[in-house]
């Protein structure tokens, strides 16, 4: 005979709930898309997506991802769980929001079309549903405090990058400025940022040096520095 465990407890509903950031236009930027179907229909929502009885909450977010994207290999975090009792007026609805970090050259624009979507800066956010500007800045918060902990913030970058953009990413993480020399101090101390031999000419003649993310030089600083 089947046993019915739980049963005396009530069911509701999972959501997750995903800002997706990028690095465009020298700013940090989220992903909106607005909703087509009720409730709150023509709205800009953060990807949602209801969470199945057969996945998991990481492949629900996953799978939202790939959606709006076109991208499967993407960065994500758990931050928070959401869960005031009236956070939605329609129904008894959880939320597991997660952050992603995406670099923005593997985009398809093509995609703000199709999924009826648009990137916006972090300070010209509209306002959202529920409480999905709430989401946005506790996601801005854990992500500032993981990119002091590792270099997560990388990942919102192409492979090869100039000192001037990684500068640029930084200040726009932390909203505040750093003195360009420094910064540049920095980085060539950190030696698991290696200058390469390219170098990028698109902002001028002489160009900039290249530098790239070398993960086997992380991997042997973090086992040092412990």
């Amino acid at each position: 005979m089947e046993q019915q465990y739980y049963k005396e407890y009530s069911k509701f509903l999972l959501v997750t709930d995903c800002v997706v950031f990028c690095f465009k236009d020298n700013q940090l930027n989220v992903l909106l898309v607005k909703k087509d179907s009720e409730p709150s229909k023509g709205e800009w929502s953060l990807p949602t997506a209801f969470v199945n009885e057969n996945e998991s909450v990481d492949n629900t977010v996953r799978r939202a991802l790939a959606a709006k994207t076109g991208l499967e290999d993407i960065f994500i975090e758990q931050v928070r769980c959401f869960g005031d009792l009236n956070r939605d007026p329609y129904a008894r609805v959880v939320s597991i929001m997660y952050y992603a970090l995406i670099n923005i050259q593997l985009y398809d624009e093509k995609l703000n079309k199709r999924n009826d979507a648009k990137w916006f800066p972090v300070k010209e956010l509209p306002v959202m549903m529920y409480d999905q500007n709430e989401m946005v800045e506790a996601a801005i918060k854990r992500m500032r405090y993981r990119t002091m902990e590792k270099p997560v913030g990388l990942r919102m970058l192409p492979p090869l990058f100039t000192i001037s953009q990684l500068h640029k990413l930084v200040e726009a993480i932390e909203d505040k400025l750093r003195d360009k020399r420094n910064f540049r101090k920095v980085v060539e101390e950190a030696y698991y940022i290696e200058k390469t031999d390219k170098i990028d000419k698109s902002g001028s003649k002489r160009g900039a040096a290249l530098y790239r993310f070398n993960q086997r030089l992380y991997q042997h600083y973090l086992k040092h520095k412990l």
